[in-house]
């Protein structure tokens, strides 16, 4: 074997294994979105989609990852009431990272 078949045989499949990461990243990051945590006040990335379940026919947002999880894993995902004003792909809207009025 000589060392340019073994190049190709080295560099094809790093050059995939590097394709594919990339395509995994991006299409990651597209779909996560800014957002401000209304519990804790702090600010951080989330990705959620539509499900159903619990016996309702109609499906719902929820959050499918966050960056406060997994000590915040039973919130109460009230950060998808601003999920509309924020978009997708880490663009920041400083309105939709605005403080949440406090609970009295």
């Amino acid at each position: 074997m000589n060392v340019d078949t073994t190049a190709w045989m080295i560099g094809v499949p790093v050059l995939v294994a590097f394709g594919a990461l990339m395509y995994w990243l991006i299409n990651n990051l597209s779909q996560s979105r800014i957002m401000r945590c209304p519990e804790t006040g702090s600010v951080g990335t989330i990705q959620a989609a539509l499900t159903a379940g619990g016996g309702d026919p109609a499906p719902r947002l929820t959050v499918t990852k966050c960056d406060l999880w997994p000590q915040r894993k039973g919130c109460a995902q009230g950060c998808l009431s601003r999920y509309g004003e924020s978009s997708g792909g880490f663009r920041v809207n400083l309105k939709a990272l605005r403080p949440f009025e406090p609970r009295g």
